[in-house]
Formats: structure tokens, C-alpha cells, sequence
């Protein structure tokens, strides 16, 4: 029956690998595994022994919890029965060894033994980001823990049979692959090695004295090998917990690319509102969703900014005060009295047919940003000012990390009042590293932490287009570079805060 369940795990492992799933979103997770054993010891090694490894079996549950993109904890639980004969060593009858020494009856030293298992483990997955993706189908990882083993049985020896009993300390180490089924189900491949804290498992213990063999020479002390048991599991494991989902829309924050989708707008597989005709406009927005267009969604043939249906001149363009047809000079003077024959369609003119230019500064108003308030051209029409700085804000970072750390939250909480403040502000976040570390590698660093700092504030509730990110790599230290002091401070991300 375990044999069957083993096969069927590996079948389902197999044919499940081209799932793409994403469990990061439901914490807590369990277990089902079977598994198979080896024994290694005084009596011998079945470690790599098929046939020995699918007769000692047995099966595992297990509860895990993630942590982070590194690591997952992991309390394992395992039921396995294994037993081992020495045929061909120091044990076994006729090889002249310490069964022949003492003139035993029962044949060659064995043992028969029921073992239950349970560790508290740390997992370490390699799919976090930097060898692979945290969303990978196929993941490794490592493994390793302490608990306890408990084992009952029976060991032939020289003197006959007996029952023992033991509960030890024990280590458990190991590695494997994980395969994501869906965003829930997951197919589990491990190998590990409990190493109880005795060596005595075996029936074989460190007092037996010391031996000579038939011709006289010195065996060796009984006991030597210590007694450690592998242990080869596939199982299925289930995630479960609630998912972040801000907006309602079924698509987690973390996986959300359009977070603040209002309440009952249909998504794609991103979390963004469908698009049908593909034309860059939300089918919620889009009054000709079937159909590509750039106005509201729908066509404009003749580019003059009114939408076909609207459009009484579809195929000439024309000015919005007439339906989308015409004016000759589009300004709504006669050729005969326009001394500006070349003024765009649709600008406000004076009785000659020219741009408006209340201020009299030279610019126009359709051009001007200050119609009513005199200016120069290089600030398009308004007053030449200095653009007041608001105020500055640096955070720091550990070495190679770029997430926001616990103490600078009520920093980036104050940037985030200040633009809620004031609408008109922008902000500007510029991050460096330090020294260590390639040219290469401390740019997309420095551009992951400003991105990491803006991520915070969009979180909060400031829109996104009015933060500007850059990185800077280690370049524009701050302080020296050959001290700790001074790296940490280099480490750093600048928060800018201006008028628009």
C-alpha cells in the first residue's frame, strides 16, 4: 500500500510541473508524505539499497509557516519501520568476525525497529529572488532542525533477542524540490538524515568490549558507527490563510498591478481593468469598448479630437464648435481681416484674427501658463521663481537589502502627510549604495531601494505619477567609504519634496 502511494505522489509530482502557481499569499501550510528508509550504522549502510529503501516505509505530516521569500518554519512528525541484518560485515556469521567470535545461535546480528520522529525545522528556499523566482515551478531548497526520535523494537544479538526502547535528541538535515501544482497544492520531493543523539538503535552499543577475531588480531571497539537513518518523502502539501486583496478584485496586492481598481470593474490575470478592442481605454471607461479609438475609446478618423459618431465631418478636420467640420482659418475671422492667416485651429484670437495676449508679455495666452500675470518664454509665460524646496528626508538600509526599515516609517510617514497636504507638490527619491560590490550590481541596488521607498508611499496613498524615482549606484558619497560607520551612511535614499 505504501509503495502505491509513493508512485502515485511521484506520478502526480511529474505531471503537474508545466502549473504556474504563487503561494506566498497563503502562510500556513500542511502535509502528507510518504516516505522510505535507510539504515546506517554498525551493522551496515542501505542508504542507496532500492530494494531495502521500498521495504522499510512509512509516512509523515507536517505544518509550515512562511516567513519570508528566504525562509519557511517547518514542524515535521514521521512514523517509519526499518530493520537491517548484517550479511557480509563484522557482524554476520561466517566472516570470521565478532558473531563468529562469540559463538552466537541466532545467526547474524539484526534488528527490527518502529520509529517516530518529530523536529522543529528552518527552511531555506533557493526560489527567493536572487537564484530563482519566487513564482519558479520547481524550486529547491535546504532544510535542517532538532526534535526527537522514539523508537521501539527488537535487536538479535549474541545473547538472544530483546526488546529496547530509546528516545534521543536527534538532528534532521536535508534538501529538496518543491513543485507548485496551483496556488494552493503543492508536490513535495525531500531527502534528509535523522541523526539521533545515541548509537544505540542498532542493538550494537559503545560498551561492548573489545574483540579479536579467530586469528588473533584486534577487531576494533563495537559500536563505532554511529546509527543514522535516511529518509527519502514525497508528499502533498496545502497552503491556506487569507490573501491581501485591497481592491476586492480577486487578484492579490502583491501580484496587483492595477491595485485601486474600483469595486466591480472586471480584470485580467494582472488585476487591470479588460481592455476588449485594446486601444489603452478600460471597457468601464470606453463608450465604444467593441471598437479602437482615441477619443473616450472610440475612432476618430480625421484626428480633430471629435469621435466619428459625434463628428458631422468624420473624414475632414474640423473645429469642435462646429460639430467637427471646418472653418477656413479655423479662427473664426475671414481670411480678408486676418493678419495671423497661421494661428491654430481653435485658439481665442482678437478682432485681426491673432492670439490673444492679455498681459502683453509677447506669449499668447494659448500658449501662456500665466495669461493674466506678465512672464518670460522660458517659464512658459509666468514670472521666472525659484521653486521652493519643502524639505528633505534621507532613510538607510542594511548591507544589500532594499526593503524600508521599521525605524524610518515615521519618516516616510511625514512625506506622506506633506503630499496628502498639499496636492501640488512632487517628490523626488534618489538612492546610492556604498563601495562594495560591482559597478553593475550597486546600480539596479540603488534603484531597488528608490523604488522600495516609493512603493511605501504609493502604498499610503499618494499617487504614483507624482514620485520620480532614480539610483545612483555608490556615486555622491556622503561619507567615507573605508569605514562601517561610513558605508552605513552611504547606504541611503533621499527623499526631495518640491512645487510642481
Amino acid at each position: 500500500m505504501m509503495r502505491k502511494l509513493f508512485f502515485m505522489m511521484l506520478a502526480l509530482c511529474i505531471s503537474g510541473i508545466y502549473v504556474k502557481a504563487q503561494n506566498a499569499d497563503y502562510k500556513w501550510n500542511v502535509g502528507l508524505h510518504g516516505n522510505v528508509n535507510g539504515y546506517q550504522g554498525d551493522l551496515g549502510n542501505s542508504f542507496l539499497k532500492v530494494n531495502e529503501l521500498l521495504e522499510d516505509e512509512g509516512f509523515g505530516i507536517s505544518l509550515g509557516y512562511y516567513v519570508s521569500r528566504n525562509f519557511d518554519v517547518l514542524l515535521k512528525g514521521s512514523y517509519f519501520y526499518i530493520d537491517y541484518m548484517d550479511i557480509e560485515g563484522t557482524y554476520a556469521q561466517g566472516k570470521q568476525g565478532y558473531a563468529d567470535l562469540v559463538g552466537t545461535q541466532y545467526g547474524s546480528w539484526r534488528f527490527n525497529n518502529a520509529v517516530y520522529t518529530g523536529t522543529a525545522n528552518l527552511k531555506f528556499k533557493f526560489n527567493n529572488g536572487w537564484l530563482f523566482n519566487e513564482n519558479a515551478l520547481i524550486s529547491p531548497f535546504a532544510i535542517g532542525g532538532i526534535g526527537v526520535t522514539r523508537s521501539r523494537g527488537i535487536s538479535t544479538r549474541s545473547d538472544g533477542r530483546h526488546n529496547h526502547s530509546y528516545s534521543n535528541l536527534a538532528l534532521y538535515y536535508g534538501g529538496g524540490l518543491n513543485f507548485r501544482l496551483s496556488e494552493r497544492m503543492n508536490v513535495i520531493f525531500e531527502a534528509g538524515i535523522y541523526n539521533p543523539m545515541t548509537d544505540e538503535y542498532d542493538g550494537v552499543d559503545p560498551t561492548t568490549s573489545k574483540w579479536r577475531s579467530s586469528n588473533n588480531s584486534v577487531g576494533g571497539d563495537a559500536g563505532k558507527s554511529k546509527d543514522i537513518f535516511a529518509q527519502y518523502s514525497l508528499g502533498i502539501t496545502y497552503n491556506f490563510g487569507k490573501k491581501k486583496d485591497a481592491d476586492g478584485d480577486g487578484i492579490a496586492d502583491r501580484k496587483d498591478k492595477c491595485p485601486d481598481t474600483p469595486a466591480g470593474v472586471a480584470v485580467d490575470e494582472d488585476g487591470c481593468p479588460i481592455d476588449t478592442d485594446g486601444d489603452g481605454v478600460a471597457d468601464y471607461l470606453d463608450k465604444c469598448p467593441n471598437q479602437a479609438g482615441t477619443v473616450n475609446g472610440c475612432p476618430d478618423t480625421d484626428g480633430d479630437g471629435i469621435a466619428d459618431k459625434d463628428d458631422i465631418c468624420p473624414k475632414v478636420k474640423g473645429l469642435k464648435q462646429f460639430k467637427g467640420c471646418p472653418d477656413t482659418d479655423k479662427d473664426g475671422v475671414e481670411d480678408a481681416k486676418d493678419k495671423c492667416p497661421n494661428t491654430p485651429a481653435g485658439v481665442n484670437v482678437d478682432v485681426n484674427g491673432c492670439p490673444v495676449d492679455t498681459d502683453k508679455d509677447g506669449i499668447a495666452d494659448y500658449l501662456d501658463k500665466c495669461p493674466n500675470e506678465a512672464g518670460v518664454a522660458e517659464e512658459n509665460g509666468c514670472p521666472k521663481k525659484i521653486i521652493p524646496i519643502y524639505f528633505d528626508r534621507t532613510v538607510h538600509f542594511p548591507f544589500a537589502k532594499s526593503y524600508v526599515k521599521r525605524g524610518d516609517i515615521k519618516l516616510l510617514n511625514e512625506v506622506v502627510a506633506k503630499m496628502k497636504e498639499d496636492t501640488k507638490i512632487l517628490a523626488k527619491i534618489s538612492a546610492y549604495t556604498d563601495a562594495i560590490g560591482s559597478d553593475k550590481i550597486n546600480q539596479r541596488l540603488s534603484e531597488r531601494r528608490a523604488n522600495a521607498v516609493k512603493r511605501y508611499l504609493v502604498k499610503k496613498g499618494v499617487e504614483a505619477d507624482r514620485i520620480s524615482t532614480v539610483g545612483y549606484g555608490e556615486a555622491s558619497p556622503v561619507a567615507t567609504n573605508d569605514t562601517a560607520k561610513g558605508r552605513a551612511e552611504n547606504r541611503r535614499a533621499e527623499i526631495r519634496i518640491r512645487l510642481n
